[in-house]
């Protein structure tokens, strides 16, 4: 019994904050006097007498050295003490004379158990309002902090609170909840208290058998754990049930017990109604000697405990409390407004300062200002001489382009001179000697003339481009645009590719709207159609066929040339697309070309406001299309009727 007792009190003191048992409290003074504390708390419910003397010694020797924390447990341990006693009146002072020094503090859980047994206080003397306050700031505190120990101390005293004013019900939830927290913990100590709880309540409940169920679990936990508080109260109760199920031989055995036990702690309020039920007891078994001495003890307690003294130093300990808490804030208050007012002064010379500062900046701006003025005026004067420097070099730059353009022209008129027109020249002027001297036979020239007559035709259209293209890169051409029908221009650019579609044997079909006016340069449009039809004459096969069409798309016509030819390749498509370097490929037979024709063409589609597209595949075909803006009605009626 004596090692479950011991257990019970080492887990009962270690459920209180580490910052009170653990590492504040390291000196060797400070361990004396937690030993005081600790041994006074283990003995608070079996010995309170002997408990209120080392919790008395602990306070002497905190005060003594200053340990204001271990002062407050001290006061704790004689709140409790006193308590086990009935003695509510030492009990309430020592009571608030801890709350004071944990209130507001870091020891939470020492500020709640601080409520609680103030609480526990008020509920005994029937003050239910104050007690209750007490245990819902517990309540609130333990779930602030998350402390499921305090948290469970407050559901067993809130249990208390509820039995105490007939609310059955709640009581045993309350009762329940910290039973379930308290067994996770193996605190038999609170276990026995909430056992015997339960029993009282089903007893109010005229629940006699759960009553007496509960009642004997309880006496064995109290025994275990040395609750002789608890013990004697748990005899007393008992005794009821067996009283209320005519067992009046086991009720007065079980009050027997109960007295020695309430008479050694000093428990006064359970020997009142001890002594009562016995008075009662033996008053009806006809004993009136024993009923007048039980009843005459029950009033001796009852004057010791409820003299008119008690109740009024217990409020005025709570005054006194509330008092010391008042003056503090006051206290307080008047420290704030020292703060307050010095804060103002200091705001002032600040003020003061800041204004000092203001009229130093605003000559610093003033000088600042005048000299950035002089500085933008030679920031001015030099941007200017930079603006003509930069200007100078742009002339410069724009001239040393032009020069480079002017020189790339004239390479590439001299490469094509050299290569594509001196060949076919020099080839007619071999002919034409060997014919002078007799060296061919006119069937021989037949046959040389046909070749001659398609040499000759490309080198003629190859002349034409270089022309127009060598006019366009010195902007020596003028577009001149009108209201032209694209019909009549295709079909006249179509009869003069004839020709050249007949010795392939390839067939040139038109699909076009009809009418369909632009407003175009004709002349610059024939040489577009006359070079996108060349070249899909060129890369097209024998017996193949080409395709011109025209046709509107929204406010611009667009003319398609379409073959089914040996088409190109991505790479040769980007050349094409976006570079000015000309490019050139041999046709299907061997044909020759400059690669002046597109980049002649891309040059007059720009001009007249189009925009040529380009959709290739090797050996599929190429499509070419082109885009020029369509002529207002009125103008195209006019140039119809024209």
């Amino acid at each position: 019994r004596f090692i479950a007792i011991w257990c019970f009190t080492i887990v009962n003191l270690c459920l209180l904050p580490r910052t009170v048992w653990g590492r504040d409290f390291e000196a060797r003074d400070s361990l004396q006097i937690l030993n005081h504390d600790s041994l006074a708390y283990r003995l608070f419910l079996s010995k309170p007498d002997s408990a209120i003397a080392l919790a008395n010694e602990a306070v002497a020797m905190a005060r003594q050295l200053n340990y204001t924390a271990l002062e407050g447990l001290g006061y704790y341990v004689l709140s409790k003490a006193y308590w086990a006693k009935a003695n509510y009146r030492f009990s309430a002072e020592f009571g608030f004379k801890a709350l004071k020094i944990f209130e507001n503090s870091r020891h939470v859980n020492l500020w709640g158990k601080c409520l609680l047994s103030l609480a526990r206080t008020f509920i005994d003397l029937q003050n239910h309002r104050q007690g209750s306050a007490y245990i819902e700031r517990a309540l609130q505190l333990s779930k602030t902090a998350h402390d499921v120990p305090l948290l469970a101390e407050a559901y067993r005293e809130k249990s208390m609170l509820l039995s105490e004013t007939q609310q059955y019900d709640s009581a045993l939830s309350y009762a329940n909840r910290a039973l379930e927290l308290f067994q996770t913990f193996k605190d038999s100590l609170n276990i026995s208290i909430l056992y015997g709880r339960k029993a009282k309540i089903y007893f109010y409940k005229n629940d006699y058998k759960n009553s007496a169920m509960y009642n004997r679990i309880s006496l064995v936990f109290d025994s275990l754990a040395g609750n002789r508080r608890a013990l004697g109260i748990t005899y007393y109760q008992a005794a009821l049930d067996a009283l209320h199920t005519n067992k009046t031989d086991s009720a007065i055995i079980l009050l027997k017990k109960s007295i020695p036990i309430n008479k050694q702690i000093r428990n006064l309020n359970t020997l009142i109604k001890v002594h009562a039920l016995l008075g009662d007891i033996y008053l009806n078994q006809r004993k009136p000697e024993l009923a007048v001495r039980e009843h005459k003890l029950s009033s001796l307690y009852k004057d010791s405990l409820y003299n008119t003294e008690r109740s009024g130093q217990i409020q005025e300990m709570q005054s006194l409390y509330e008092l010391s808490s008042k003056e503090e804030t006051i206290e307080q208050l008047a420290q704030d407004n020292f703060v307050q007012q010095q804060r103002v002064k200091n705001q002032r010379w600040f003020v003061g300062f800041l204004l000092l500062c203001v009229l130093l900046l605003g000559l610093g701006i003033f000088f600042l200002t005048r000299f950035r003025r002089l500085q933008e005026h030679a920031n001015v004067e030099l941007a200017s001489k930079n603006r003509a420097i930069e200007q100078q070099k742009e002339e410069i730059q724009s001239q040393a382009e032009t020069l480079q353009q002017l020189n790339n022209i004239k390479s590439k008129l001299f490469s094509v001179i050299s290569h594509d027109l001196r060949g076919p020249i020099a080839t007619l002027r071999s002919l034409l000697d060997l014919l002078g001297k007799n060296k061919v036979t006119p069937d021989e020239f037949i046959t040389v003339s046909d070749k001659l007559r398609n040499n000759l035709s490309v080198t003629e259209r190859t002349l034409e481009n270089l022309l127009n293209w060598s006019l366009s890169q010195m902007e020596g051409i003028r577009t001149e645009s009108k209201v032209v029908n694209i019909n009549n221009v295709i079909t006249d650019a179509c009869d003069l590719m004839k020709e050249a579609a007949e010795r392939k044997n390839v067939n040139i079909l038109i699909e076009a709207e009809d009418p369909l006016h632009v407003t175009a340069d004709s002349n610059q449009l024939q040489i577009i159609l006359r070079n996108l039809i060349h070249n899909a004459i060129k890369f097209s096969r024998p017996n193949a066929k080409v395709y011109v069409s025209a046709f509107r798309e929204i406010d611009f016509c667009v003319v398609a040339v379409t073959d089914g030819g040996i088409g190109m390749s991505r790479q040769e498509l980007d050349t094409i697309l976006s570079s000015k370097i000309y490019f050139s490929k041999a046709g299907t037979l061997q044909e020759k070309g400059t690669g002046l024709g597109l980049l002649l063409c891309k040059e007059f589609i720009k001009l007249n406001g189009g925009e040529m597209f380009i959709h290739s595949k090797e050996n599929e075909g190429t499509q070419v299309r082109f885009s020029i803006p369509l002529a207002l009605e009125p103008q195209a009626a006019l140039a119809v009727s024209g």
